[in-house]
C-alpha cells in the first residue's frame, strides 16, 4: 500500500528564494517526482504565508500530484464576534496555560492538523520548525513524526537573559514529542542528540554543482544575496558601514529582499532586488560575501555560493552547521579590516583564489552533491538503503 504523508510547512514555498523556501521546494519536489510511490498532502497557513488565489494555481501547477490544504491560524477580522470569542478570547487561555514558550501552533490550527490526522491516518508527518511542533500533540491516531527543524529557535533569544532558559526548555519538550529530527547543523545536531535523546540525522543541503572554469575577469566584484530577515539586515548595514568604505573602487550587488532596508546612496553599492534567476550573477562574480554577524544553523547563500565555485568572506556565524570550518572555500573573519584584507587579496591574487575556490569545490563535492540529499530522501520516505 501506498505511504500517505503529510508535509507541514506554514510558509508558501514558491514565495521567494530565502533558505527556508529552497528547502521546501527541494523536498515537494522529490514528492512530485515519486508521486507513483508515495501520496503526499501540503499543509500550509494561508494568513500566515498570504495565500493567495494565484499561489494556490502556480502550487497546482508546479506540484500537480500534491494535495495542498490551506487552513487560517486565526479567524478574520471582517467577523469581529467570532474573532473575539472564537479565537481571541480562547487563544488568551491557551497562552496563559502554555507558559513561556517558543509555540506559535495556537490552539486552532492544533485542533484542525488533530482532526485531519485522524481522518486521513497518514503513516508519516514532517512539521516544519519547532516552533510549530505543538501541533501533534496528543493524536489518538499515532503516525511516525519529523520535524524537520531548520534551526535551533530559541538560540536566536539569547540575549533574552530573563526567558531564554524556559524558551530552550520549551523548545526541547517540543521535539522530544517527535520520533525523528533532522538537522542541517553539526553544532545542532549534536545539542539535540544531548538533550532530546531521539533519533537526530543531519540532512545534507544540496545544490547541482557548477563547471569550475578558469579564473577571468568577472562583471561583478561582489555579490550578497539575502532576504528580509533580521540577521541578513544588520548583517549588510555593517558591511556597508564597517567595511565596504575599506575597499575604494569595488561594487558590491545586493539581490533579493534584503535591497527594501538598505539605505545607501554610494554609488557602488547597487541594489537589484528580487531577480529571476541567480545563475547570472553567481557566474559573473569574483567574490560572493556573507556578513552575518547573529543567527544560527547552516547559512543557505553560502552554499550556493560554493556550488558555483565562488570564495566566500564571511563572518564566524556564517560557517554555521558546516562540517568544515576551515578549508571549505570560506574566508573567516569579524573584524572589518581582516573582512576588507581578505576581499583584496581575492581580488588581486589570482594564485589565492584558485586555492580557495578549489577547497570550497572539495568541501561540497563531500558534503553537498544532490545525490546525497536525494539517499537521505530515498532511505526516510521509501526505504531504500
Amino acid at each position: 500500500m501506498m505511504p500517505k504523508i503529510l508535509y507541514f510547512m506554514p510558509d508558501n514555498p514558491l514565495s521567494g528564494r530565502a533558505g527556508n523556501l529552497v528547502r521546501a521546494k527541494v523536498m515537494l519536489d522529490f514528492f512530485e517526482e515519486h508521486h507513483a510511490d508515495l501520496q503526499v498532502d501540503f499543509f500550509s497557513v494561508k494568513d500566515w504565508a498570504d495565500w493567495t488565489d494565484h499561489d494556490v494555481t502556480h502550487f497546482e501547477t508546479v506540484y500537480p500530484h500534491i494535495k495542498l490544504l490551506l487552513k487560517n491560524r486565526k479567524i478574520p477580522s471582517t467577523n469581529p464576534l467570532q474573532r473575539i470569542f472564537l479565537y481571541k478570547i480562547p487563544n488568551f487561555f491557551y497562552k496563559l496555560f502554555r507558559g513561556t514558550s517558543v509555540d506559535i501552533s495556537g490552539f486552532r490550527l492544533k485542533r484542525s492538523m488533530k482532526r485531519l490526522i485522524k481522518k486521513e491516518k497518514y503513516d508519516i508527518v514532517v512539521i516544519s520548525y519547532a516552533v510549530w511542533g505543538a501541533l501533534i500533540e496528543n493524536l489518538k491516531h499515532k503516525p511516525y513524526l519529523i520535524n524537520d527543524t531548520h534551526d535551533f529557535i530559541s538560540a536566536q533569544s539569547s540575549k533574552k537573559t530573563a526567558i531564554v532558559g524556559k524558551l530552550v526548555q520549551s523548545e526541547i519538550n517540543i521535539l522530544k514529542k517527535f520520533d525523528e529530527l533532522w538537522t542541517y547543523s553539526v553544532e545542532e545536531q549534536y545539542i539535540f542528540e544531548q538533550f532530546t535523546q531521539r533519533k537526530v540525522k543531519l540532512l545534507p543541503v544540496s545544490f547541482p554543482q557548477h563547471p569550475l572554469l578558469p579564473v577571468q575577469t568577472k562583471k561583478f566584484d561582489l555579490i550578497f544575496v539575502g532576504s528580509q530577515n533580521p540577521h541578513n539586515v544588520m548583517g549588510i548595514k555593517w558591511f556597508i558601514d564597517k567595511v565596504f568604505p575599506l575597499l575604494p573602487g569595488l561594487k558590491v550587488h545586493i539581490i533579493g529582499k534584503v535591497c527594501e532596508n538598505v539605505q545607501c546612496d554610494n554609488p557602488n553599492v547597487v541594489t537589484e532586488g528580487m531577480v529571476e534567476d541567480l545563475s547570472y550573477h553567481y557566474n559573473n562574480a569574483r567574490i560572493a560575501i556573507c556578513p552575518m554577524l547573529s543567527g544560527t544553523g547552516v547559512k543557505i547563500k553560502v552554499l550556493e555560493a560554493l556550488s558555483y565555485n565562488l570564495p566566500v568572506v564571511t563572518n564566524r556565524r556564517g560557517v554555521d552547521g558546516l562540517v568544515n570550518k576551515s578549508g571549505s572555500g570560506c574566508l573567516v573573519t569579524n573584524d572589518p579590516q581582516k573582512f576588507a584584507g581578505y576581499i583584496r587579496q581575492l581580488m588581486t591574487d589570482d594564485i589565492l583564489y584558485d586555492k580557495v575556490r578549489s577547497e570550497g569545490r572539495n568541501y561540497f563535492t563531500q558534503n553537498h552533491l544532490p545525490q546525497l540529499e536525494k539517499a537521505f530522501m530515498n532511505t526516510t520516505f521509501l526505504h531504500e538503503k
